[in-house]
């Protein structure tokens, strides 16, 4: 009896992370950049830290060409926890080519992102 009850009380392990099996991409010009991952931070879906934009932001305006940089971040879609990595690799002067890793679920939802930005960017 004393086991099942403590059994019952004992803290849960907690679960991990679903694997990152996803990726998508996309060319950006470094302005566009923040206004690119605020739309992201604001997807009903997606829950993400505040101030991912600003953080890639501020390191993109000290690459130089050739130079990639990388960030981990943990969020959730739709309440679900996941992580999710960027990369930024500078293709061009103040051209970086931005890579998302995720899984599938969160992924498809960042690629729907970008379609409406490209768009509403005229590069649709």
């Amino acid at each position: 009896m004393f086991q099942l009850m403590r059994d019952l009380l004992k803290p849960a392990a907690p679960k991990p992370l679903p694997p990152m099996t996803s990726q998508t991409s996309m060319n950006f010009a470094s302005d566009e950049v923040a206004l690119f991952l605020t739309q992201l931070a604001n997807n009903p879906r997606l829950d993400f830290p505040e101030d991912i934009a600003k953080e890639v932001r501020r390191n993109l305006a000290g690459m130089a060409v050739e130079d990639t940089r990388r960030w981990r971040v943990t969020g959730a879609i739709d309440d679900q926890p996941i992580q999710m990595e960027i990369e930024a690799f500078m293709d061009d002067v103040d051209a970086p080519d931005l890579y998302f890793f995720s899984t599938q679920g969160a992924i498809s939802e960042i690629e729907r992102e970008l379609e409406v930005f490209a768009e509403a960017e005229g590069n649709a």
